[in-house]
């Protein structure tokens, strides 16, 4: 009986964010628990009297959304601000997923080259925005940050449909010494304020660092 040897696979590096105010951490193993943890957060922040139950329901639908695309996307995390924008208790959120791309051998793992094979794949993927293109470094990554804004159809507690206005931003990052990227995914109902909230995604992003794995991934095969 013959034995395989397995192949160790490389463990990649966490990004790790250094985000200004307070920020809830949303669970994303199961869509239940998620969907709780949410609703914990609204009536912590808004709390309960009868003068802010719209307010509770935009925000509901706000990040139920947001929630339905960090699930249906496989997200590895989605974090909620609590206290950015003052007297709004809730304003932003974003989701971080690890895209399943693959890139020739030729490619190599340099930063400007990959994120260069990202950038010609968006402009020939429908629903991206190309034009809307930026490009600029951190310490360790080149970033490629595209942005739009999208109605997202919501739907409230009670089973009531409604339309979100939505600014989206998507910030695809390499990871060193990688072919791969790591995509960030901004969102906010502040759609009037874009360049503002633009401008806050972006210096959060800029100051994102690498942490090494302590442990490597088991092996394969």
């Amino acid at each position: 009986m013959s034995e395989t040897t397995g192949v160790q696979a490389p463990a990649l590096p966490e990004l790790r964010f250094r985000l200004p105010g307070r920020w809830w951490q949303v669970p994303l193993h199961d869509a239940t628990e998620a969907r709780a943890s949410i609703r914990a957060l609204i009536e912590r922040q808004v709390g309960r009297a009868d003068d802010r139950a719209q307010v509770r329901e935009d925000m509901r639908r706000q990040f139920f959304a947001a929630l339905e695309t960090a699930i249906g996307g496989d997200g590895q995390s989605m974090s909620i601000a609590l206290d950015i924008v003052e007297a709004v208790p809730l304003s932003a959120s974003f989701t971080v997923f690890l895209p399943p791309i693959g890139m020739t051998p030729a490619v190599g793992t340099s930063g400007p080259a990959v994120i260069d094979i990202v950038a010609q794949g968006l402009a020939l993927t429908p629903g991206q925005s190309p034009d809307t293109a930026h490009r600029f470094s951190t310490a360790q990554s080149e970033v490629l940050r595209t942005h739009h804004r999208q109605i997202v159809p919501v739907l409230s507690d009670d089973g009531d449909s409604g339309e979100l206005p939505t600014l989206v931003a998507q910030y695809w990052i390499t990871i060193p010494g990688t072919k791969r990227v790591i995509l960030v995914v901004f969102s906010t109902v502040f759609v009037e304020l874009e360049e503002v909230m633009l401008g806050f995604f972006d210096s959060i992003v800029r100051v994102t660092y690498w942490e090494q794995p302590n442990k490597p991934q088991p092996a394969i095969g």
